[in-house]
C-alpha cells in the first residue's frame, strides 16, 4: 500500500527535532488561524524532505451569535421580548440636541394652571387673635405689698410709721378698645393689707389692725400690636381711692382707732398678654398705686403712700 510504504520509510530515517518542533507550535495557534473551513490542511516537516503530514479538517469555531455575544445596537436572538436598543425618548432630537444648521424643532408649553374663584374672603389676624376694636372686660387678682406709712399728730410733735403685712388685691375693669392700640377703661379694685406693727417715737407696738383700700380709677392703655399670640402694654391712670384705716388698743395711744377717707389717687400699669382663644387673654401684670397726700381724721401730714401689686388675670373681648 502507498501510504504504509510512506510511513515505513519515514520511521526508517532519523528523526528531524527542528522539524517536530516546528509542528508542535503550529498545532498549537491553529485553532486561531483555522476558521470555519473543511479545507485539507497540508504541512511539510523539512525543505528536503519530500514527505507531507496532513492534518484533518477541524470542527468549526462557535460563531458570536450562537454564544449570546451580539454587536452593539444589535438584539440578542437569547433574550426574548428585548425592548428596541434605540429608545425614541433618547434621540438627539427629542433632548433638543439638533445638528448645527438644523432648526430646532417647537418645544410645547405646558397648559396654564387655572385657579378656581373662592367666594370666602382671606383670613386675618382677628380671626386668629380675635377682635382688637370693641368691648373689653378685665378681671384679676394679685399680691399687694403696701409700704409704710409715715406720719405725725396733733401740732407735727408725735411721729408714727405703720408697717403693714403683705395683702390681696382684685380687680374689676370694663372698658372699650377705641382703637386697635388705644383703651379707655373704668376699673374698681379691692385692696386689704392687715397691719403688722406701730412705731410710736421709738416705741414699737404690736397688734391687730387692717386697712381697706377700693379705688375707683379712668384708664388709658397702649397695647403693642404683634403678629402673634403675645402684646405687650403700659398705661396709667387717675381717680379716687376710698381708705379705711382700723387699729386695736394695743397699737395707738387713745384705743381702738377707726378712721376713713377719699384720697385722690393715680396709678402706673404694665405687662403683657397672652390669647389663648380668638379674643380671650391671659393677662399677668403690675401696678402701682399711690396717694400722693393720704389723709385721715386726726392725722396730721403723711407721706405719699404707695401699693405695688403683681397680678394675673383674664380679659374678654367682644
Amino acid at each position: 500500500m502507498p501510504f504504509l510504504k510512506e510511513f515505513t520509510d519515514f520511521t526508517k530515517s532519523p528523526p528531524n527535532w527542528g522539524a517536530l518542533f516546528l509542528l508542535s507550535s503550529l498545532l498549537s495557534v491553529l485553532p486561531v488561524f483555522a476558521q470555519n473551513t473543511s479545507e485539507v490542511v497540508t504541512l511539510r516537516t523539512a525543505p528536503s524532505d519530500s514527505t507531507n503530514l496532513t492534518i484533518p479538517p477541524t470542527a468549526p469555531l462557535p460563531r458570536p451569535e450562537d454564544t449570546g455575544i451580539v454587536s452593539v445596537g444589535a438584539v440578542s436572538p437569547l433574550v426574548p421580548d428585548q425592548p428596541t436598543p434605540t429608545s425614541p425618548s433618547l434621540r438627539p432630537e427629542n433632548v433638543g440636541i439638533v445638528p448645527i444648521g438644523t432648526t430646532s424643532p417647537s418645544v410645547t408649553s405646558p397648559a396654564p394652571v387655572t385657579l378656581e374663584d373662592s367666594d370666602s374672603p382671606p383670613r386675618s389676624l382677628e380671626d386668629f387673635y380675635g377682635p382688637n376694636e370693641g368691648p373689653v372686660f378685665r378681671t384679676a387678682v394679685g399680691v399687694n405689698l403696701l409700704q409704710p406709712w409715715s406720719t405725725r399728730f396733733g401740732n407735727q410733735s408725735i411721729y408714727s410709721k405703720t408697717i403693714f403685712n403683705p395683702g390681696i388685691r382684685y380687680d374689676l375693669e370694663a372698658g372699650y378698645n377705641v382703637l386697635p392700640q388705644l383703651r379707655l377703661s373704668v376699673e374698681g379694685d379691692f385692696i386689704y393689707n392687715s397691719i403688722h406693727s406701730v412705731v410710736w417715737e421709738n416705741d414699737t407696738r404690736y397688734g391687730t389692725g387692717s386697712f381697706y383700700q377700693i379705688p375707683v380709677l379712668f384708664n388709658a392703655t397702649y397695647h403693642y400690636l404683634s403678629q402673634g399670640p403675645f402684646r405687650g402694654y403700659v398705661g396709667g391712670g387717675a381717680g379716687a381711692n376710698w381708705m379705711v384705716y382700723q387699729s386695736g388698743t394695743a397699737l395707738t395711744e387713745v384705743g381702738t382707732y377707726t378712721s376713713y377717707q377719699w384720697n385722690f389717687a393715680w396709678q402706673f400699669t404694665t405687662g403683657f398678654t397672652y390669647t389663648i382663644q380668638p379674643g380671650f387673654d391671659l393677662d399677668i401684670g403690675y401696678k402701682c398705686l399711690s396717694m400722693p397726700n393720704p389723709n385721715f381724721a386726726d392725722f396730721g401730714t403723711s407721706r405719699a403712700l404707695f401699693n405695688h401689686t403683681a397680678e394675673i388675670g383674664l380679659a374678654w373681648r367682644f
